[in-house]
């Protein structure tokens, strides 16, 4: 037999784990990528510089390169040309229609809706207007692109103004030109990882998530593996998760959602869902730690056509804990940093994506894309996490010179 053939769509940061994994098990890796300095590119065997909007083009060079597989991970805007292609040519995966109804955020609440998964309230915009259904509904409200990620175009407003101007930017930022106005639900997030296979859902864990106190921007600076909420709940979060599956019935994916738990009264809104693994390594690194579950080895085998051995989703091989954490610096210029290299030392870091050195100049955050880190561990449950977080926020340390004076620090929370 030849050499397996993989195609890449997209070469962020976020494919990096699966990209290593195609090169390990000897496959030919080609990727395709606008033109930049994305890090799949010096892992690939080969690369063809095209927007992943250009689905017909990249259907030809895919015919072309005769591909066996077709795949993506951690990042939304990859996944409908990752199915097109699929499609198209006839390989192991998803239809264009089935990844829409996940990461097309009007259709996913519209879908909701239909099958009673509680959803906030929510209404989809073309253009500068305030929608008849939200007349009555009283702000806050969250306006955010239909088609975009990482916290993108995504805002609260407080009022007509910031409805207006965040509206403007959501639209600016979807590639269809649509947006989607929600009520503001307060809630607890955790995020419900699974795979689903042979439309059939198998959940792999639930995390907590913590958010950086920003006004207006949503923005995770914690995902703690496992979530401290009640059996109940989980269940009934595993239950919308498998409603949907039923639902749409894709062939294969990992599948990451997130939900809001208010805690006072119980309540459960779900945010979003996304036919990918969860972004910031944690399909990649969060999962098997947690689980002992490689979930991208599965990946690939089902894009391959390969069957798998279901009890592989039904086990835990280990039980324990696993996080990753982000911070953000102060706008001005990096003139201390101490610690980074001793943190990257212990034993239970597994990944530090810190790049600082002093004189830097930082900017004011804007998306979570803009994050420092992640600082990926795992410990042996909550309580050993939560000591870990707390010793590499006493070691690592950058002073920052705002623009008017004055040194600041590292913002954790």
């Amino acid at each position: 037999m030849g050499q397996s053939r993989v195609l890449m769509i997209g070469a962020g940061i976020g494919q990096i784990p699966l990209c290593q994994l195609i090169k390990q098990r000897g496959y030919f890796l080609i990727v395709v990528t606008i033109p930049g300095n994305y890090p799949c590119i010096a892992l690939a065997d080969k690369v063809y510089f095209i927007d992943i909007y250009d689905r017909e083009e990249i259907v030809k060079v895919a015919r072309e390169e005769n591909i066996d597989a077709v795949v993506s991970d951690q990042n939304d805007l990859m996944m409908p040309t990752v199915a097109y292609v699929a499609e198209h040519l006839g390989l192991p995966g998803n239809t264009f229609t089935q990844v829409n109804s996940y990461c097309n955020k009007n259709i996913f609440r519209e879908n909701c809706d239909k099958l009673s998964i509680p959803s906030p309230k929510h209404c989809k915009v073309h253009q500068r207007e305030i929608p008849a259904d939200f007349t009555n509904i009283p702000f806050p409200w969250v306006v955010k692109p239909e088609d975009s990620q990482s916290s993108i175009g995504v805002a609260k407003v407080d009022n007509e103004d910031e409805y207006f101007e965040a509206l403007t930017f959501a639209l600016l930022k979807s590639k269809n030109k649509t947006a989607i106005v929600e009520e503001f639900f307060e809630g607890h997030e955790v995020v419900v990882e699974g795979f689903i296979y042979n439309g059939n859902y198998y959940n792999l864990g639930i995390a907590d998530r913590k958010y950086f106190k920003l006004d207006r921007m949503f923005i995770p600076s914690q995902t703690i593996f496992p979530s401290v909420i009640s059996t109940e709940l989980k269940n009934r979060l595993i239950d919308y998760e498998q409603v949907y599956t039923s639902y749409i019935h894709p062939n294969f994916a990992i599948v990451h959602s997130e939900y809001l738990i208010n805690e006072r009264t119980g309540e459960v809104r779900v945010v979003e869902s996304a036919l990918r693994g969860g972004g910031v390594y944690i399909s990649s690194h969060l999962v098997p730690l947690f689980t002992g579950i490689n979930i991208n080895d599965i990946l690939i085998d089902c894009a391959l056509g390969k069957k798998i051995d279901i009890q592989i989703l039904c086990s835990r091989n280990i039980k324990k804990a696993a996080a990753y954490i982000c911070f953000y610096l102060p706008e001005g210029i990096v003139k201390t940093v101490s610690g980074l290299e001793k943190i990257k030392q212990f034993p239970f870091v597994h990944q530090c994506d810190v790049s600082v050195e002093v004189g830097d100049e930082v900017k004011e955050m804007t998306y979570k894309g803009q994050r420092l880190g992640p600082v990926i561990i795992s410990g042996e449950n909550l309580m050993d996490i939560e000591e870990k977080i707390c010793t590499i926020q006493e070691i690592l340390e950058i002073k920052v010179q705002g623009k008017k004076g004055g040194l600041f620090g590292i913002v954790w929370d």
